[in-house]
């Protein structure tokens, strides 16, 4: 499934460099050219890069 259907990135992708780091949209965009278009895939960029750190914090809290 794609996350950005304007620069053709999916939702592998923007998952990938949330999970390497990216974690701002300025960050997803650089990595995957992600929120470079039009700009309708902002909130849904913006819902996946706080699921994603969301998940990685509470991992970090569990294995504490």
């Amino acid at each position: 499934m794609f996350a950005c259907i304007c620069r053709a990135v999916s939702c592998d992708q923007v998952t990938t460099a949330i999970d390497s780091g990216a974690v701002t949209i300025r960050a997803v965009a650089k990595s995957t050219g992600a929120c470079t278009g039009c700009g309708t895939c902002l909130e849904r960029i913006r819902g996946m890069i706080g699921e994603r750190t969301e998940r990685s914090q509470h991992a970090e809290t569990q294995a504490a």
